[in-house]
């Protein structure tokens, strides 16, 4: 099956999968596994009477990540759920299975995107040591960090690297406990923030995904990320910041970047986040409603919260400008070159 085939996999419910696929030519045999390996020998039939959508009942029933690999005239292709049904996250996710350089599509189950680890239930403990996680690349501040540590899900070693998003991170860097957050980030606002820009327009928000292409510590913070993943060896890996937005939004455009995954796409895996946050933000609007009634302020707390595709072209657009292109922004800004590029390929294309 060629780089065009696409198989997708939807939780209708907290045991129910829908798979999708795009063969034109059906049935199909239809496969699961817990191994991200299209050719892996521990494959057990599901039907080889496939058509698309199928419906079925989760086989780990949600305690441990499945892959399905469709087959036809000799041909297979595996495919995954994308965001993974851990409890307290919601948006831990895979962004593999995107198509890349050479015809080439990026793994499943190497590269992993999330938000903080904190206080995790033994679900959720049990759920991500079963993906034998090498590295967790945690962007957080040092303040961040010692208010919501990460609980240990059997990483080999976690990388902290302070990407300096003043804006992304404003409630955690109150010392307030979670109970008082919202009401200090409320005050700081309307304390802190100059008038005009407390609205819905989101500038603040997009001076930091500026800052995140021009910033020296920012530069640095992904460099050092890049760095981690070149070596192979430190995949499986999780990163992620608070929310699993803005930080890490910006750490996986580099490396889809680097994999020759599309624009488009990469704006799409972006966007995940939205529908993954929907109900969290209308928690924190309601939270955020006991406290303020001045709509401009709330309006500019959403900003703070929402996923919004122009954040996203913001980096793409403050790339090519310094630079021309993304991949030269990474080599001429970032310091790697072409050999990095292509050993990037080799250790998560497939």
């Amino acid at each position: 099956m060629n780089s065009q085939t696409q198989l997708s996999v939807n939780r209708k419910n907290n045991n129910q999968l829908e798979i999708s696929f795009n063969l034109t030519a059906q049935p199909v045999s239809l496969y699961w596994t817990k191994e991200n390996d299209v050719n892996s020998q521990e494959r057990y039939l599901i039907t080889a009477n496939a058509t698309s959508p199928y419906l079925l009942d989760d086989p780990l029933k949600a305690k441990q990540r499945v892959y399905f690999i469709i087959e036809q005239g000799g041909q297979s292709y595996l495919g995954a759920e994308r965001t993974l049904p851990i409890e307290g996250l919601n948006n831990f996710r895979d962004f593999g299975g995107y198509a890349g350089a050479g015809g080439k599509r990026v793994k499943w189950g190497m590269l992993y995107r999330s938000n903080h680890l904190h206080r995790l239930s033994p679900q959720a403990v049990t759920y991500i040591e079963s993906l034998h996680i090498q590295t967790i690349i945690d962007y957080r501040s040092a303040n961040e960090i010692a208010k919501s540590p990460n609980d240990f899900v059997g990483e080999r070693r976690t990388c902290h690297l302070d990407a300096a998003a003043q804006t992304a991170e404003l409630a955690a860097q109150f010392s307030a406990e979670p109970s008082n957050e919202d009401r200090m980030l409320i005050e700081s606002v309307i304390r802190d923030i100059p008038a005009e820009l407390i609205n819905g327009q989101g500038e603040q928000v997009l001076e930091q995904y500026r800052n995140f292409v021009t910033s020296e510590k920012s530069k640095t913070a992904f460099k050092a990320m890049i760095e981690v993943l070149l070596d192979k060896d430190n995949s499986p890996h999780i990163q992620h910041c608070r929310g699993g937005k803005d930080r890490t939004g910006y750490g996986a455009l580099l490396v889809l970047s680097m994999l020759g995954v599309a624009e488009e796409d990469i704006i799409a895996d972006y966007m995940l986040t939205q529908a993954n946050r929907l109900e969290r933000n209308e928690v924190k609007m309601a939270a955020y409603r006991q406290i303020t009634d001045d709509q401009k302020v709330l309006d500019y707390l959403h900003t703070l919260i929402d996923t919004r595709e122009s954040f996203i072209v913001e980096v793409f657009n403050t790339m090519k400008q310094h630079s021309g292109s993304v991949a030269d922004y990474i080599k001429q800004e970032l310091g790697f070159g072409e050999a990095d590029f292509i050993r990037m390929q080799k250790n998560f294309l497939i």
